[in-house]
């Protein structure tokens, strides 16, 4: 069980959670219902603060594994020892010590609720198939996450430290430059992007980053065991796309028009000369499908033009016209590309 200067705080403290635990209605039940799925690692803190919560609304005495640990700490400045304190018949002298522990409670919870206040939290942003999400920094900078992507951050940023997100998936970033050149730092598996005002697409699917700067400089830090060969860091200016890999350690580097690796932030995909399987793949990772390419001469085919993430047969008709190949849904979701 979790002492009470861990998670277990982190729930007593919270308006929501008590509200919940007193006053539950659906929302709040479908919203912890969700938290516990998401983190079965710290249920049974969740469900021991609901007993503590429990026990001092209803004026009852706390349950036996609770009080040996948690609710010991909650009131070890009074006399009487916990241990007879559970033996107590129920009645005035236990309801005024029930009082004063509640009251000793309310102390160390709100102590805990001005720390809370004052430390510094990661902020986790994570976004499902179809959904994309605008979030603002600390610094008022702004990141434009794609589908199936997640960002991590702290919520609040030192002046004097570099400003540091971690991204997993893709996003578009606009970043504010500050005064003093403070840095912005964006930390993926196989790159650190260090900026100070730009944008830029950064993608991490595929076991590997892609760099594509719109605006301004970035220089990138390659990680990863066999880095340490490679020219570092990479100076990057606008129209550069770079794409690195830790795991197999390869460096690309050419010029694009950023414009066709971004378009995705309005809900479009732009190709220009795009391989027929490169249209495939990124259909596949924005829109949630699955494409089967049984006709193999395409592979050497290009695609130029848009397509809405929100109507794939756009690609579908502009194929079978232009390659006279056949079309056919297989289930849900998932198609087939072959001859006719």
């Amino acid at each position: 069980m979790a002492s009470f200067d861990s998670t277990m705080k982190d729930f007593l403290q919270l308006p929501a959670f008590r509200k919940w635990v007193l006053e539950p209605d659906a929302a709040s039940n479908a919203f912890w219902a969700e938290w516990q799925q998401q983190h079965p690692g710290q249920v049974a803190d969740l469900q021991e603060a609901m007993e503590i919560v429990r026990a001092i609304h209803a004026g009852s005495p706390v349950p036996e594994h609770v009080a040996t640990a948690t609710w010991a700490r909650i009131v070890e400045s009074i006399d009487a020892a916990p241990q007879k304190a559970k033996v107590v018949p129920m009645g005035r002298s236990w309801k005024r010590w029930l009082a004063y522990a509640a009251l000793v409670a309310g102390v160390a919870i709100g102590a805990i609720a001005a720390w809370q206040l004052t430390a510094v939290k990661q902020v986790e942003i994570h976004t499902a198939m179809g959904e994309l999400r605008t979030i603002a920094l600390p610094d008022h900078s702004v990141v434009k996450l794609n589908v199936n992507s997640a960002l991590r951050y702290s919520d609040r940023w030192s002046g004097s430290k570099p400003r540091e997100v971690w991204l997993s998936g893709e996003a578009f970033f606009t970043v504010t430059h500050q005064d003093n050149g403070q840095a912005f730092i964006v930390h993926t598996n196989d790159v650190d992007i260090h900026v100070v005002g730009t944008e830029f697409n950064v993608n991490t699917r595929r076991v590997q980053t892609q760099v594509v700067l719109d605006k301004g400089v970035v220089q990138l830090t390659l990680n990863g065991p066999k880095a340490a060969a490679r020219k570092a860091p990479i100076t990057m200016k606008p129209g550069d796309m770079v794409t690195w890999s830790a795991a197999t350690a390869a460096l690309a580097a050419k010029k694009v028009d950023p414009e066709d690796y971004s378009s995705w932030r309005t809900r479009m995909l732009h190709f220009n000369d795009a391989s027929i399987p490169e249209v495939i793949r990124s259909l596949q990772e924005n829109i949630g499908i699955t494409i089967e390419l049984t006709d193999t001469s395409l592979n050497s085919q290009t695609f130029t033009g848009s397509v809405p993430l929100d109507n794939v047969d756009v690609f579908f008709k502009t194929l079978s016209r232009s390659f006279d190949v056949k079309i056919e849904q297989t289930a849900t979701n998932t198609y087939r590309i072959g001859s006719n």
